[in-house]
């Protein structure tokens, strides 16, 4: 298996952009862009590649073929069914998952040691689906969650205390969606607790917490509203994963997987938790001291996340 060989299967808005982002980021050698429809591929591959004589030297290659992504270490997916007129969301999560169960079976066969990094949403339940298909160990198959989620958060906090949002640690955690919570009783400005840093006297704690989580919630919708789809904040979120996979970083970024038993959660519910992200994938699950409110929504979360999988069979 080749380190620094990358596959990311789909050649759509978000699929094109995470190539990009690591041929601007100089992550991996070889990049596989794999699409049903090759030309698609094949175009955004023409056009990154062009890029490639004004950055560093890799290769790109534009495929059909699951043999191609034999010997890749990490793959992304990010395919997914576009929401039909009149179709339900459950409706088109089970299209989605049996598109999810196609690919990963391809993947058990051709390129069976690779992690996989799932990017379709709902991720969360698309992680679980692609986890129950594939052979491989789940810690190998983790989904890219809310790290984006969390950077926005950490961004906009550190905007607001007048920070560098790399001495700002908090974790947006649960569902990728509208119940994700920030876990505000373990936030850290540097090495002093959130609650004890100085704030400005026009604002009060909760209304901080409020107004950054608020923003955190609304940004993807804001974007989608004017442009019709997000891709380059995840494309950057996922190549970051990629890059903690290919160099073996040990970073820690909250990413969907299965709850660790002390969350007293469903046994196999997937969705964002804090992990140790590494050369094997998943690490170390970490376990986070919530509070009795934050153990209440991940509680909720996990509830939601599980009939929603249930209800796929």
């Amino acid at each position: 298996m080749s380190k620094s060989k990358i596959g990311v299967i789909g050649a759509g808005n978000v699929g094109a952009a995470i190539i990009n982002a690591l041929v601007l980021r100089n992550i991996g050698k070889e990049l596989i862009l794999f699409n049903r429809d090759k030309e698609k591929a094949l175009a955004e591959v023409m056009d990154i590649d062009d890029t490639i004589p004004l950055l560093s030297e890799m290769q790109i290659k534009a495929t059909n073929d699951y043999k191609d992504l034999e010997d890749c270490s990490i793959i992304a997916i990010t395919v997914g069914a576009r929401q039909k007129e009149d179709e339900t969301r459950l409706e088109l999560l089970g299209r989605n998952a049996k598109i999810m169960q196609d690919v990963v079976s391809n993947l058990d066969k051709y390129a069976s040691d690779a992690i996989l990094l799932i990017v379709s949403n709902p991720v969360d339940i698309l992680t679980r689906v692609a986890q129950e298909t594939s052979a491989r160990a789940h810690n190998k198959i983790f989904g890219s969650g809310t790290v984006l989620d969390t950077s926005r958060l950490r961004y906009q906090l550190g905007k607001e205390l007048e920070v560098n949002r790399k001495n700002i640690h908090v974790h947006v955690i649960g569902e990728h969606g509208d119940s994700e919570f920030a876990v505000w009783s373990n936030a850290i400005i540097g090495s002093i607790k959130l609650e004890d840093f100085p704030l400005k006297d026009s604002i009060t704690l909760k209304k901080l917490k409020d107004k950054v989580m608020s923003i955190t919630k609304k940004r993807a919708y804001e974007i989608i509203q004017r442009k019709g789809y997000t891709n380059f904040g995840v494309a950057v979120a996922v190549a970051k994963l990629i890059q903690c996979v290919i160099r073996d970083e040990k970073k820690i970024f909250s990413v969907s997987i299965k709850a660790n038993k002390e969350y007293l959660l469903h046994k196999n519910t997937v969705l964002s938790l804090p992990c140790v992200i590494g050369r094997s994938g998943v690490e170390n699950r970490l376990i986070l001291t919530l509070s009795k409110k934050e153990k209440e929504k991940l509680l909720e979360a996990s509830n939601s996340l599980n009939n929603a999988y249930k209800n796929l069979r």
